[in-house]
């Protein structure tokens, strides 16, 4: 039995507070983005499901392609390009703000802070690229929210307190600046400590590059119990906001056990006996995530048919679209789930039960192996379908794990009503006092 006490007492500890609130603020930006991202992917790319179904280059112009290419590409780099940046700057505001200092100073510290950390890290100060955009991204936005917060501790212990003027001075601003030299400048030494030790030892923050090694494994390992255990560190990662894993395993992947089974299957007409059925890319990504989708639109499902709350009401037909393509950040930052000690163990359980049930079906030779590859864009139901070359055994699978997966979560969503109802009530009770 989950403790509800024990599940609001971690949501009120000043990191989740600020995460939450900060990830919530951030939701318009990630709508934009997966709006875009979606947008690209199925239209834009010459590997995306619109463009190729259609034959988008024999009807559409090449300038209105490369028009649409560049301004959603665009769109999705100055949201999810620099998603951390934004993190970075509302975790700092508002976590002083928990302590009743200047939150506005704390927020422009922070981004001083992490744009350091990224000049520090990045690799290619010869050229145009000053920052290290694998640090600024949303796929790092973990370590965007540690700065952050680490920003408005030191503001909450050097910081004199403060208390929002309807209408400032010019020399009120001034005091205010004054009084934050203090730890605006401790955070400066702290951040060229901190640059330094990156540049030096050649440190590459939470990038793609830094989990190449268990991507690799997860790609070429054949072992279901290893396949498990990296499903669990994935899923975890990707729950903290560190998105890397998923993101490269939901792209197009390319290695000799992949290769093999496809080579196969176009062989054989069929993929029942490939050589390597429980590869770790096939099993994770098209039964585990479903694309990276299975959790979240499990989710969205459970609230559209049962919620009251306009507001969660409205987030969900937002977010349903570009979650049924896969792109679901603007629900995961928006709900929040990422960070949300609630869907932690649904986050990482859910998904591994995914694998065991495909896993045993798969040697149950109920539905053959995935081995083809995936249009972007492709809705995460049918990932596997596509992937097994249309076989309709495997489209029911998948729909029945699904529906199975929202039986599962029904009861963390009333969890989680709970724990928000606990948390409203808490703060009524804090306003009263």
């Amino acid at each position: 039995m989950i403790d509800i006490a024990t599940i609001v007492k971690i949501r009120e500890c000043s990191f989740f507070k600020a995460a939450q609130r900060t990830l919530v603020m951030l939701m318009p930006i990630a709508m934009a983005g997966s709006y875009f991202k979606l947008l690209h992917n199925l239209v834009f790319a010459p590997d995306g499901l619109i463009y190729n179904i259609f034959g988008l280059d024999q009807v559409i112009s090449d300038q209105f392609w490369y028009t649409g290419s560049f301004i959603s590409a665009g769109i999705v780099e100055v949201t999810f390009g620099i998603f951390g940046l934004y993190a970075c700057y509302f975790m700092a505001q508002y976590t002083a703000r928990i302590y009743h200092k200047d939150s506005s100073m704390a927020g422009i510290t922070a981004v001083l802070f992490i744009l350091f950390c990224a000049y520090a890290s990045s690799t290619n100060r010869n050229t145009q690229q000053l920052f290290s955009e694998n640090l600024l991204q949303i796929n790092a936005v973990f370590i965007a929210l540690v700065i952050g917060y680490g920003v408005g501790l030191i503001y909450r212990f050097l910081g004199k307190d403060y208390q929002p003027v309807k209408d400032e001075s010019t020399r009120t601003i001034q005091s205010r600046v004054w009084q934050a030299a203090l730890p605006a400048c401790v955070c400066l030494i702290l951040s060229i400590i901190l640059g330094i030790f990156i540049y030096d030892l050649k440190i590459k923050l939470l990038n793609s590059t830094s989990f190449n090694e268990l991507i690799n494994r997860v790609q070429i390992t054949n072992n279901l119990w290893e396949v498990m255990l990296l499903t669990v560190v994935i899923t975890f990662l990707n729950w903290l906001g560190i998105g890397f894993p998923v993101h490269v395993l939901s792209g197009t992947i390319n290695n000799a056990h992949s290769a093999e089974n496809l080579t196969y299957a176009l062989q054989h007409g069929n993929s029942w006996q490939v050589p390597y059925q429980f590869l770790g890319s096939s099993l994770i990504n098209n039964y585990a995530m479903m694309g990276g989708s299975s959790v979240t639109l499990a989710i969205i499902v459970i609230l559209m048919l049962r919620h009251e709350n306009k507001e969660i009401v409205s987030l969900t037909k937002i977010s349903l679209l570009p979650a049924a393509f896969n792109s679901t950040l603007v629900f995961t930052v928006g709900l929040p789930i990422m960070l949300n000690p609630v869907f932690l163990l649904p986050s990482i359980l859910i998904p591994l039960f995914n694998l065991l049930i495909a896993a045993s079906a798969i040697s149950l030779r109920l539905i053959p192996v995935s081995v083809y590859p995936i249009l972007k864009g492709t809705p995460g139901l049918l990932v596997p379908f596509f992937g097994t070359n249309g076989n309709w055994e495997t489209l029911i699978f998948t729909i029945l794990l699904f529906l199975s997966d929202i039986g599962l979560l029904w009861p963390i969503i009333k969890l989680s009503e709970r724990v928000s109802k606990k948390l409203s009530e808490a703060t009524q009770e804090n306003v009263n006092e």
